[in-house]
Parts: structure tokens; C-alpha cells; sequence
């Protein structure tokens, strides 16, 4: 938009510029037919310095060219008596390009200048008297030159005022882009601290599951060799020393019943360490927790009637679609909430995820959209994506739950 805008009063520039040129040299002025050359000069002159106004990219360079296109439109000028057509389309054409070459406010600033002298000059009589160029000085009348000044000072402001509000739109569409990178790296991060907390989870609780492991084989290797080693001396024995007899039979008893202690006591670990691994709602408050603390958005969840868990595979399924819900809820629809809900119904658990941003004019099924689906309709269930009407973006998905006993692993 921008550029489209630039693109359109530079042609605007130019056609005033060759509309003035196309007066000039069919309106009869009051000009030294000697001195045609000199005149012609001047006039390409301004339009050369209107050029650089364009092309030079520095400060100085821009101030030097617009200089310059000032001094030859009075030189210029100085013979021409059209103020209204001739005079009228040159200095558009200038201020038009000050306006766009030069910054708010300095074109502002630039053009007062410009505008000033412009103004002075329309009374050549007064300040330089006589000139070569022409044998009769050009007189303007007080209501031609309000005209003048007034139209000239109307183009001056508008493109400056212009050139503003085209910088302006620039600044915020480069901070829009700059948001954008920033809410999907955001976004990314969410997803792998997200990913990281699971699996610092998982892997503790793997570590937790080798140590009791590791436990269980020292306190069985250890009790089932003293076991036999008391068994075979029992053996060894055939039946001489009754008394003795009894007394490793007794032996024997208590380190069986000291190893099914400790066996026991092994295996109430590993059943905790199983059972504090967060899965089901509890998973999906704990990815509610991180993404809040990230990104700032509001989650709210109703669990309504929903057990603690489906099982590993369903948990999963869900735990993925609600991950993947939030994410584009803050990477496309730049949500402030979200909210969560599941139900069961007919042995079918319903989850509803919306958000109050800002939708989506098309949608497109990239990978998130495309796995979610694969994981659903792998368990037999469907899911919906769209706009609501309400507003903001909306997912739905309804998953068989049949004869699977959920809530009790």
C-alpha cells in the first residue's frame, strides 16, 4: 500500500512537470527569443534537480537537490506571467516530491521555506529589478497570488501530512511482522518447554522406576541365595540333627519373610512412582500452568463429569489436541482466552476448545490441523475445526469411548 501510494504521486509529479513543459512552449510568454537556450536550460534544470531529489539517498543530498530545484523555479519563473497554469504545475510537481522525499516534519519545514520564497519572488520588480531574460518584468495581482500560495500551500501540507501517515503505516506493519516472529518464536519455545516438562517427567520418573528396580534384583539375588544356601545345608544334613534341623528351617522362614517385605516395599514405589506421572486432566492443567506463565493468555477449563485418565492412548490423543488448540490459538488468532471443556455423554467424551481471537479466513490443514485428525480418527472419532459464531476459532472432537474402563489405571 505504501509504495503503491508513492508510486502514484510520483507519476502525479511527473505529469504536472510535463504539463508545465507542455504550456510553456505553446503559450506565447514575454521572453528574449535570444535567449531561448538559457530558458530551456533552467527548465530542465529544475526537472534534473527534481531527479536527484528522488534518486539521492543521504540528508545533505536531498537538501542540495531541493536547493537547487528552488533557485531554478524562480530563475524560471522570473519570465513567466502563468501563474495559474505554467507556474501552478512546476511548484506542485516540487512540493509533491519534497513532501515524499523528505521526512516528516523537515519536508513540512522544507516546504514553508520553499513556499516563502516562492511567494517573495512572485514580485521580481521589487527585489532584482531588470532582467536579461525578459524586456517586461511578469506583474501578478493581489487575488491571483492569494490563489497561488493558497492552492501551493494546500499541496504542500497535504502530501507532508501524507508522507506522515505513510510512515506511520510502515512503522506498524514492520512492527506487526516483527510480533509475528516474535509470537511463533513464542509459540516454538511454548511448545518445547511444554515438551521438556513432559519429558524431564518422564525421564525422572523412568530413573525412579530403574533405582527400585535395581533394588528389587539386589534384595531378591541377595535373600534367594541365602535361601538355598540354607536349603542346601538343610539338605546336606539328612535328617541327623533334628534340633539344627528346625533351627535353619526357622532361619530359612525369616529371611523369605524379610525378602517378601522388602519386595513389597519395592513394588509400593514403583506403583507411586507410576501413579505421580501426570497424565489425563492432570496433564492437561499442568500444559494449562506452563502456557499461562508463557505466553499471558488465559486458559479456562471445565473437566465436567471427565475421570482422571481414559488410559495412555486416549490421554494422549486429547493431550495433543488441546496442545496443539492453544498454540494456534496464540500463534494465528492472537487470543487473550481460551477456554477448555470436556464432557462425556453416551459413553462419548466431547472436547470443546475456543478462543476469543481473531478466526480464520481460510482454513488451511497444516501438520498440527492434519495430525490431530489422524490421532481422532484412529480412535474412531471425529473432529470439526472453524470459526464460531460467536467469534474467535472453535475445535471439536468427539471420541468413542465404548467398552474402554477409563479412570481406573
Amino acid at each position: 500500500m505504501c509504495r503503491a501510494v508513492r508510486i502514484t504521486l510520483l507519476v502525479i509529479a511527473v505529469l504536472l512537470y510535463g504539463i508545465g513543459l507542455i504550456l510553456f512552449l505553446t503559450t506565447n510568454s514575454s521572453i528574449n527569443t535570444d535567449l531561448w537556450a538559457t530558458v530551456i536550460i533552467s527548465y530542465l534544470f529544475l526537472g534534473i534537480a527534481g531527479f536527484f531529489m528522488i534518486k539521492a539517498r543521504t540528508l545533505p543530498g536531498k537538501m542540495l537537490a531541493c536547493v537547487g530545484a528552488v533557485s531554478s523555479y524562480i530563475i524560471l519563473g522570473y519570465s513567466i506571467e502563468a501563474y495559474l497554469t505554467i507556474k501552478l504545475c512546476l511548484a506542485a510537481a516540487f512540493f509533491i516530491l519534497n513532501g515524499l522525499c523528505l521526512a516528516w516534519p523537515l519536508n513540512s519545514l522544507a516546504g514553508t521555506v520553499a513556499l516563502s520564497l516562492f511567494a517573495i519572488f512572485q514580485h521580481p520588480s521589487r527585489l532584482l529589478g531588470e532582467t536579461m531574460l525578459t524586456p517586461q518584468i511578469p506583474q501578478i495581482d493581489r487575488p491571483t497570488e492569494i490563489t497561488f500560495v493558497a492552492l501551493l500551500f494546500v499541496v504542500m501540507l497535504s502530501v507532508s501530512f501524507l508522507r506522515a501517515l505513510i510512515d506511520k503505516l510502515k512503522a506498524a506493519q514492520e512492527t506487526v511482522a516483527h510480533l509475528d516472529v516474535t509470537i511463533d518464536r513464542l509459540s516454538e519455545f511454548n511448545q518445547d518447554l511444554q515438551r521438556y516438562a513432559r519429558t524431564a517427567d518422564e525421564e525422572a520418573i523412568t530413573r525412579e522406576r530403574n533405582r527400585i528396580s535395581r533394588e528389587i534384583h539386589d534384595i531378591s539375588g541377595y535373600i534367594f541365595t541365602n535361601i538355598i544356601a540354607l536349603m542346601d545345608a538343610a539338605i546336606s544334613m539328612g535328617g541327623r540333627d533334628p534340633s539344627a534341623l528346625a533351627e535353619l528351617h526357622t532361619t530359612v522362614r525369616v529371611q523369605a519373610k524379610e525378602g517378601l517385605q522388602e519386595t513389597r516395599r519395592a513394588l509400593r514405589e514403583l506403583r507411586a512412582s507410576d501413579t505421580h506421572r501426570e497424565r489425563g486432566i492432570a496433564a492437561i492443567y499442568k500444559i494449562k500452568t506452563v502456557f499461562e506463565r508463557v505466553t499471558g493468555i488465559q486458559v479456562s477449563i471445565e473437566a465436567g463429569n471427565m475421570p482422571p485418565s481414559f488410559g495412555d492412548e486416549i490421554d494422549m490423543a486429547v493431550y495433543r489436541v488441546v496442545q496443539e488448540a492453544l498454540t494456534n490459538a496464540m500463534r494465528h488468532g492472537r487470543a487473550s482466552h481460551v477456554w477448555v471443556q470436556f464432557w462425556i455423554v453416551d459413553d462419548t467424551l466431547e472436547l470443546s476448545v475456543q478462543d476469543d481471537g481473531l478466526g480464520a479466513k481460510d482454513i488451511v490443514k497444516g501438520i498440527g490441523l492434519s495430525g490431530m485428525e489422524e490421532r481422532i480418527k484412529h480412535l474412531g472419532g471425529t473432529i470439526k475445526a472453524g470459526n464460531a459464531p460467536e467469534g474467535g476459532f472453535k475445535v471439536v472432537v468427539h471420541i468413542p469411548l465404548g467398552a474402554v474402563k477409563y479412570g481406573k489405571n
